[in-house]
């Protein structure tokens, strides 16, 4: 058996399409001559790579439209014989929206949203104007949803309301809830109802929002998003755009308010530095003199224990002349963990360690100018922003100095 039949033996079609791929199989044959050997029918031992190779079609054409994609599917484990399940999953984008500028900004790879005020944004009101008072507030926390296939949206937020901004830029209170069709010029913002409107848009500080993608063939997906009254920093990459990642106390540059929308499901990770809960400012992850840091400096005292940030193994130790000693933990999907600067590294290539377990300590080898913890997150061997892997119960206790 080739990797093809392999592959395919594999791929599980949804009952539907089997069904209809079945019923066209059986519709040509029967539209077909009839041959000299018998009547006209599908011999049944075919009909098994007849619905395959539709299958197969079915699913590039899918793949190729952004629809779905495919992945192992984890609830049913490993068929006989160790050949993961594939099966079919949809996915849908979220960007935050600029009602004013009709600029967009993606979530970053951890799945979180950065929604940001404009500058002449309140966060808490304490004069009602006539106007307000009788139709609460329609705040600048816009986004969009966009993905293929989509037929219908629903979005639900346990406190405070949404409404919707159309083309036009006329904005309409939803409540709490709402379902409708999908229509991607549409943006959807946070509302503050008229007996609400003391607390302002602190009132979204803690809220959960869900929203769900219908497709058309029936399927749904759905993420929830807990938000948090941030101020925002933005952050350049390597290709030049920007992005909106939580501040740190302490870093006055961090001067944009707004919200910040975590992925409830997102990777988040455990602090690595046992004793130091700060983040050297004067050095911190994005473009620096025209070239990426690609990660946080976490001073810390010498010999301070250094742990894993999650679960995960080693799969690199070693010596740099710029990182010091090293290591880096793999945590499965992409994520990876990178360790620099230590002044011993504990762990050895090949080891399985747990989340909070000391892996090495903290030094100053390499190109170092004092005991400090170099560390980075990669997705894909992309560099991420580091503080947007650590939940708000972390990084409310983080600072920069």
């Amino acid at each position: 058996m080739n990797d093809y039949q392999k592959l395919m033996e594999r791929v599980h079609a949804p009952e539907e399409l089997e069904t209809k791929v079945l019923c066209a199989a059986r519709r040509q044959a029967a539209e077909q001559p009839e041959r000299q050997t018998g009547p006209r029918h599908l011999v049944k031992r075919n009909w098994k790579p007849v619905l395959r190779g539709a299958v197969c079609a079915a699913c590039a054409l899918a793949l190729v439209l952004g629809t779905v994609r495919l992945r192992p599917a984890v609830e049913s484990g490993e068929q006989p014989g160790g050949n993961p399940v594939v099966a079919l999953d949809y996915a849908f984008g979220l960007t935050a929206y600029a009602a004013e500028t009709g600029e967009s900004i993606g979530p970053n790879a951890n799945g979180g949203l950065a929604l940001a005020a404009s500058k002449d944004t309140e966060l808490d009101y304490t004069v009602l104007d006539k106007e307000t008072a009788e139709h609460g507030k329609f705040t600048n926390y816009c986004f969009q949803i966009s993905g293929r296939d989509i037929q219908a949206v629903k979005l639900e937020i346990d406190r405070g309301g949404l409404y919707r901004r159309d083309g036009s830029g006329a904005a309409m209170s939803l409540g709490n809830s709402i379902e409708e069709p999908y229509n991607p010029e549409v943006s959807y913002g946070l509302w503050v109802p008229p007996e609400e409107l003391r607390e302002g848009t602190a009132l979204f500080d803690g809220a959960e929002l869900r929203v769900t993608a219908v497709y058309s063939d029936g399927g749904e997906q759905t993420e929830t998003y807990r938000l948090a009254k941030e101020r925002l920093r933005a952050f350049q990459s390597e290709d030049g755009t920007m992005t909106l990642a939580p501040g740190l106390a302490g870093d006055e540059q961090a001067d944009v308010q707004g919200l910040y929308a975590a992925r409830l499901d997102g990777r988040w990770l455990q602090w690595p530095v046992q004793d130091s809960r700060t983040v050297w400012k004067g050095n911190p992850y994005g473009i620096i003199n025209g070239k990426l840091h690609s990660g946080i400096d976490i001073p810390a005292d010498q010999g301070a224990v250094i742990l894993a940030a999650a679960d995960g193994t080693v799969t690199e130790t070693g010596f740099d002349t710029a990182k010091g000693n090293y290591l880096v933990l793999d945590h499965g999907d992409g994520l990876t963990t990178l360790y620099a600067h230590c002044r011993n590294v504990d762990a050895k290539e090949g080891d399985t360690v747990k989340a909070g377990e000391m892996i090495a300590a903290v030094g100053s080898t390499g190109m170092s100018t004092g005991p400090h913890l170099h560390f980075e997150v990669r997705q894909d061997g992309e560099a991420q922003n580091p503080v947007a892997y650590f939940d708000s119960d972390i990084r409310d206790t983080l600072k920069a100095e």
